[in-house]
C-alpha cells in the first residue's frame, strides 16, 4: 500500500490522459458485458413470466408445434386418468390499426371450462355476458380487453373494436375489461380474449385447436400425466409444462446469444489490448524509477505487486464505472431484443422492469477486475525483471534476443500451419473455431518479429524524410519491440475483425438476396396478415382455385409453413407443390441430384433440408428423417440439402400433399 501511495499515485496525477484511457479499456469490455447479457436475462425472464400470466393454473400443454391438431385430440386428452380438467387454446396475432398501437395477441377460449385455470378478473363488464358462458358463445363478436390496452386506446365496454381476421377487418364489440395485472399483464396488456369457436371461425383455423392447458387431480405427478399422455397421444405431441415454451424460445434465440457472448469477449478483449499497452509504456517511462527501487532493496516480486496493484485498481474504477454504463445501455438493447419475440408471437416482449440480477453484476465486476490483472501481468513481470544496472540504458532490457526470436518464429509457423489446415479443412465448429483461435496466437507471437523487421526497413525512408526525428522514431520503435507489437497486433486484430465481419455480412447478404430472388420470385404474394412471417391466420381450403380463377392468373403457388419441435428444437416445415416450385425456381442443391431431389420430394417419397440445419443437426444426404405430426411419423430420407434462410434452427421441405396428410 506504501509504494501504492508513494510511487502510483503521483504517476497517475502526472498521466491523467492516460490513467484515463486504461480505465476506458475496463469500462468499455465490462459495459458491453453487463448491457448485452442483462438485457437477454431481462427479456427472457419477462417472455417467461408472460407465459406463466398465460398459462395461469396450468400444468401440462399439450400441442403440435405450431400445426394444430383435430378436435378429438381434446376427447382423449380429457379422457386420461389423472386429468381433472382439460380446455381447448387458440392464440392468434390480430392487427388493430390503432394508430401507435402494435398487434393484438388473440387467445381463443373455452368459456364453459376455462375459468377453472385462469382468472378473469373484469373491472367493467356486462356480468349477464361474460358471467354466462352460453350468452357469451351466443354473442361471437364477444371481446374482453386488458385495462392497458382500453385506457390507452380509449375502448371502453360496448365500443367497437375492428380486427384483422381471415374475413378482412372485423368489429367486435368490447363485453369486458380486465383489471390490471396476472394475465390481462401479458405483453403489456396487448392481448384480448374471445371464444374459441369463433376464433376458429376468424383465423381459419377449421376445426383445429392449437393446444390444450390442463390441469391434473391430486395424487397425480406432473412427470406420470406427461408419461401416461405422451404414450396415448404418440410423438407427434408435446407433452410438456408451460415454462417449456420459455426453453423453445431460448433455443431460437441460440445464435442471437451466441452474438452476444461473441460481442462481450470482444469488448474484453480489445479493452486487453487498451490496458496492456499503456501498462507497457508506464513500465518503459519508469524504468529509471524501478532501478531505484531495486536498488534500494525492493524485491522484484514487490515490483511485480505493485504493476498489479495498479492494474487491480484501475479495474475496480472501470468495472463500477461499466457497471453505471452497462445497466444504462441495457434497456436499449432489451428493446431490441424484445422484437425478435414477435417473431415467434407477433407480439413483442418488452422488459417493463429492467432489474440486474447480483450474481451477474458480481461476474461482470470480477471480470472486469481480472481482464485487468491479466492485462497488465506481462508488463508487470517485465518491470520485475529489470536490473537496476541496466535500468539507464535505455531500451537494452526490450531487446529480443536470437533465442526468443528463432522461438517465437518457429513456434509461429507451427502453429499457423495448423491454423490453415483447420481453417481450409475443418469440417465442423470446434475445428474452425481452433483454427481461427491459433491464428489469433500466431498473430500474437509474430508481431514482435513482424514490427522490430518492419522499423528497420522504414528506417532509412524516415531518416530521408526527417533526418531527426524519423530516426528517433524508428529507433525507439526497434529498442521497444514488444511495447510496439502490442499496438501492431491490437489495430491488426481489430482490422482483421472488421473485414472479416464486413466480408461475412457482404456475401451473407448477397447470398440471401440471391434465395429470394429465386425461392421467392412470385410476381404477387397473397398473405393473410400485414407480416409475411405471421403464421396464425390461414387461408381456406378455397383460396387456391379463388385465386386461379381471376383473369391473368397463369399459376397459384400454395404455401405453408409452420414450426414444429424436431429432435427437441423448434424448426419451421414448409409445405409447397414441390411440381410447381421445380418449374419456376430451380436452385442446385448444396447436397444430392436436383433432378432426383424434386422428382422424389414431389412424389412424397422424400425431404429436402436446409443448409444451416443439415450443419446444426449433423445431417446427411440419404439419411432418414423421423419428423413427428399428429398422424404419426413421417420416415423419408433426405433426397436434397438446399440453401434456404426461412428460419435461423433450419427448414424442412417437403410437398403440400404430403403435409396435408
Amino acid at each position: 500500500m506504501n509504494l501504492l501511495r508513494l510511487i502510483s499515485w503521483p504517476y497517475v496525477r502526472q498521466h491523467v490522459l492516460r490513467t484515463v484511457l486504461t480505465t476506458a479499456g475496463t469500462v468499455l469490455g465490462v459495459t458491453v458485458f453487463l448491457g448485452m447479457n442483462a438485457a437477454n436475462q431481462n427479456v427472457l425472464r419477462a417472455f417467461s413470466q408472460t407465459v406463466d400470466r398465460i398459462a395461469g393454473k396450468t400444468e401440462l400443454q399439450v400441442s403440435a408445434g405450431e400445426t394444430g391438431f383435430p378436435e378429438d385430440v381434446l376427447e382423449r386428452v380429457q379422457s386420461t386418468p389423472g386429468v381433472r380438467v382439460a380446455v381447448p387454446v387458440i392464440e392468434a396475432v390480430a392487427r388493430t390499426r390503432l394508430a401507435g398501437e402494435g398487434d393484438l395477441l388473440v387467445l381463443g377460449i373455452d368459456m364453459t371450462g376455462d375459468r377453472s385455470l385462469r382468472d378473469y378478473d373484469l373491472e367493467s363488464a356486462e356480468d349477464a355476458v361474460v358471467d354466462d358462458p352460453l350468452v357469451f358463445l351466443a354473442q361471437p363478436d364477444s371481446i374482453i380487453l386488458s385495462s392497458q390496452f382500453s385506457n390507452r386506446n380509449a375502448v371502453g365496454l360496448g365500443s367497437r373494436l375492428a380486427l384483422g381476421t381471415i374475413e378482412g377487418d372485423k368489429p367486435f364489440t368490447v363485453r369486458g375489461v380486465m383489471t390490471p395485472g396476472g394475465l390481462a399483464s401479458a405483453f403489456g396488456g396487448n392481448l384480448a380474449v374471445m371464444d374459441i369457436y369463433a376464433a376458429q371461425k376468424m383465423f381459419g383455423r377449421g376445426r383445429k385447436f392449437d393446444r390444450v392447458d390442463l390441469a391434473l387431480k391430486p395424487g397425480y405427478t406432473i412427470a406420470t400425466a406427461e408419461q401416461q399422455l405422451g404414450s396415448l397421444l404418440g410423438p407427434g405431441f408435446q407433452v410438456e409444462p408451460p415454462s417449456g415454451r420459455g426453453q423453445q424460445f431460448e433455443a431460437m434465440l441460440a445464435a442471437y446469444s451466441m452474438m452476444v457472448g461473441i460481442s462481450s469477449l470482444f469488448a474484453l478483449f480489445i479493452g486487453m489490448f487498451i490496458i496492456y499497452n499503456s501498462f507497457a509504456i508506464a513500465v518503459t517511462q519508469r524504468r529509471s524509477e524501478i532501478g531505484i527501487l531495486r536498488a534500494l532493496g525492493a524485491t522484484r516480486r514487490q515490483i511485480r505487486w505493485l504493476f498489479l496493484g495498479e492494474s487491480a485498481v484501475t479495474g475496480l474504477v472501470g468495472s463500477l464505472g461499466g457497471l453505471a454504463f452497462g445497466v444504462l445501455i441495457a434497456r436499449g438493447i432489451a428493446a431490441s431484443i424484445g422484437t425478435l419475440i414477435a417473431d415467434v408471437y407477433g407480439v413483442a416482449q418488452h422488459a417493463d422492469e429492467l432489474s440486474t440480477s447480483p450474481g451477474l453484476l458480481a461476474l461482470a465486476l470480477a471480470i472486469g477486475i481480472g481482464t485487468s490483472i491479466v492485462a497488465a501481468a506481462i508488463p508487470a513481470r517485465n518491470a520485475a525483471r529489470v536490473d537496476p544496472v541496466q535500468a539507464l540504458q535505455k531500451g537494452k532490457y526490450q531487446i529480443l534476443s536470437a533465442g526468443e526470436s528463432r522461438v517465437r518464429a518457429i513456434l509461429g509457423g507451427v502453429l499457423g500451419a495448423v491454423s490453415v489446415i483447420c481453417l481450409s479443412t475443418g469440417t465442423s465448429r470446434p475445428v474452425f473455431y481452433a483454427g481461427y483461435v491459433l491464428a489469433i496466437v500466431v498473430s500474437l507471437l509474430i508481431s514482435p518479429l513482424l514490427s522490430l523487421a518492419l522499423a528497420k526497413a522504414l528506417r532509412p525512408l524516415l531518416k530521408w524524410l526527417r533526418p531527426v526525428e524519423g530516426a528517433l522514431a524508428a529507433d525507439s520503435l526497434i529498442q521497444s519491440p514488444r511495447r510496439t507489437s502490442a499496438s501492431v497486433a491490437a489495430l491488426m486484430l481489430s482490422l482483421a475483425l472488421v473485414v472479416a465481419f464486413a466480408g461475412m455480412a457482404r456475401a451473407s447478404y448477397e447470398s440471401i438476396i440471391d434465395w429470394m430472388e429465386s425461392a421467392l420470385n412470385p410476381e404477387l404474394f397473397v398473405i393473410p396478415s400485414q407480416n409475411i412471417v405471421m403464421r396464425t391466420i390461414r387461408f381456406p381450403p378455397t383460396m387456391a382455385p379463388e385465386l386461379a380463377a381471376i383473369p391473368g392468373v397463369e399459376r397459384v403457388q400454395m404455401v405453408r409453413d409452420a414450426r414444429i419441435i424436431f429432435r427437441k428444437t423448434p424448426v419451421m416445415i414448409v409445405a409447397v407443390d414441390v411440381k410447381s416450385i421445380a418449374e419456376t425456381v430451380r436452385r442446385e442443391p448444396v447436397a444430392g441430384d436436383a433432378d432426383d431431389m424434386y422428382r422424389r420430394t414431389a412424389a412424397g417419397e422424400g425431404l429436402m433440408v436446409s443448409d444451416n440445419l443439415a450443419q446444426l443437426q449433423g445431417l446427411k444426404l440419404g439419411e432418414v428423417l423421423e419428423v413427428p405430426a399428429p398422424n404419426g411419423l413421417i420416415r423419408l430420407p433426405i433426397v436434397g440439402i438446399v440453401v434456404d434462410y426461412s428460419d435461423q434452427q433450419g427448414t424442412i421441405l417437403m410437398d403440400r400433399s404430403l403435409f396435408l396428410r
